[in-house]
């Protein structure tokens, strides 16, 4: 891939500490202090076999990240938007799911950052400011933290992370001894299996990978991560396994500390479930690793939309300065500086949900996709598929893309609400057009993807107006690989 407009490069200064914190502190978010009860709601006290269940869907799905982070694209940020668009020789299928996947990401750093507003109010101490104003105040304080140096970034990271761990390990590891069997039993309550228990079991996982939403924003740190193709494809097996049964380990206490329906009316799960057993300042130890957890997750996700726009840049999907690396810092500026901007303007303007309504059905779709892509990669790129340094055999590689794509298929289909679609459509044309946009996740990704195209479309109708040849933009690919090994012999 070409390097920035000005000559500045990333530069590789994270090391598989810093990976890990990422793909760790990005999905132990604050959802994990909230999930719980929502879950409860629908599963009762089989929460953690939600948990148990959705370790295989993660782990498949992050072995699929692995395979390919471990062949030459995994040099590079851009994520599932590489690995789709070079293994069907397509920018444009990689481009649109990531497009919806940048979208997304604006509308969660707005929700993340008001959380972390709101988290602050429990103190008294941070109430001489609204939520919006906090809000605003931390997105540029992740802006300036991400433009300031990707060691600094990693760093905070790292740090935050292993606070946050640890607070939670603390509350959680002395619960175990409080755990009553009694909470468990039924395991499957009548009011809630009545009818059956896979539509309550499905709802549920569903429900809980949202608190493994985002690990892939480890793969948007490839070009600066220190041996990426060897790091990056251990760190998301490991890491992914490690929050799985530290998830486990939290639900066991919070369901085996109160009965599942008190959980379910509960806020703050974790805060109740702690209070029972551990009452020496528990409400003010959760809020603050809370606050962590919101910190981790803002850091890390703010990084996401610049190494996107990087990774289009490069393809000349979209202008070229949005490559722009910083001469001092060796970040890209320009890219974090639209995030900023757009973040602060949905902030200012409430109209995050037009972003956020999108996230969960977007990404459920980009792994599906990206999934596919990984079954089908043996077969239409071979020549991609023998360059995996993690290379399982076709059959074996097969089945894990299978079990991925399957299962994030069915979450796709159900975060989608289809059923919404028409409803929706008929409100628009009604009148009501912001009513019916955020009444369906579905009209809205339709929405968002159409606007994705014009943008794609139009930029190379616009390319080919100033006599560049489209045509062969296609065969990136190639050069990438050239490049990658010519740097690897170099290094040799």
């Amino acid at each position: 891939m070409s390097s920035s407009t000005d000559g500045s490069e990333l530069v590789r200064e994270l090391n598989w500490v810093h990976s890990a914190a990422v793909i760790v502190g990005t999905m132990l978010g604050a959802g994990i202090f909230v999930v719980t009860a929502q879950a409860a709601g629908i599963m009762g006290p089989a929460v953690p076999i939600g948990f148990l269940l959705g370790i295989p869907i993660i782990v498949t799905t992050a072995l699929v990240y692995s395979v390919y982070m471990s062949s030459p694209l995994g040099e590079h940020p851009g994520g599932a938007y590489v690995h789709i668009s070079r293994t069907w020789d397509s920018l444009y299928a990689g481009y649109i799911f990531m497009w919806l996947k940048w979208v997304s990401f604006i509308g969660a750093l707005a929700v993340l950052s008001i959380g972390f507003g709101e988290a602050m109010h429990y103190f008294d101490a941070f109430t001489f400011l609204s939520v919006t104003n906090w809000a605003i105040f931390w997105v540029t304080v992740f802006f300036l933290l991400n433009l300031s140096g990707v060691d600094l970034f990693g760093n905070v990271q790292a740090i935050l992370t292993v606070i946050l761990v640890v607070i939670l390990l603390a509350l959680a590891l002395p619960g175990l001894l409080f755990v009553d069997p009694a909470n468990f039993s039924p395991l499957f309550p009548q009011e809630l299996y009545g009818d059956g228990f896979v539509q309550p079991v499905l709802q549920g996982t569903a429900a809980l990978m949202f608190s493994y939403i985002g690990f892939e924003a480890l793969a948007q740190t490839a070009g600066e991560t220190e041996n990426p193709r060897e790091t990056l494809p251990k760190v998301f097996g490991y890491s992914t396994v490690f929050v799985g049964v530290l998830y486990m380990l939290v639900a066991i206490v919070v369901l085996g500390a109160m009965p599942w329906s008190e959980v379910a009316e509960s806020s703050t799960p974790l805060t109740a479930a702690a209070s029972t057993y551990f009452p020496l300042g528990t409400a003010a130890i959760v809020s603050f690793g809370s606050m962590l957890a919101y910190a981790t997750s803002l850091n890390s996700t703010f990084m996401v939309p610049s190494r996107i726009l990087y990774s289009f840049g490069e393809d000349r999907i979209v202008p070229e300065f949005l490559t722009h690396v910083n001469d001092r810092f060796h970040t890209p500026d320009v890219g974090l500086a639209i995030t900023w901007l757009l973040a602060v303007f949905v902030l200012l303007t409430s109209t995050f949900n037009f972003a956020l309504l999108i996230a969960l059905a977007a990404l459920f779709m980009m792994y599906t996709a990206h999934s596919l892509s990984a079954l089908a990669m043996p077969f239409v790129n071979p020549d991609l598929y023998e360059q995996c340094d993690l290379q399982f055999k076709p059959a074996i590689l097969s089945a894990i893309a299978i079990v991925s794509a399957v299962t994030m298929g069915i979450f796709a289909w159900q975060t989608l609400s289809l059923n919404s679609l028409g409803p929706a459509v008929s409100t628009v044309l009604n009148g009501d057009v912001v009513g019916g946009l955020t009444s369906s996740p579905a009209l809205l990704i339709i929405v968002w993807g159409v606007v994705g195209s014009i943008i794609f479309f139009g930029y190379r109708a616009y390319l080919r107006s100033e006599g560049v040849d489209t045509s062969e933009m296609k065969e990136l690919h190639e050069h990438d690989h050239e490049e990658i090994e010519s740097k690897l012999g170099t290094e040799d």
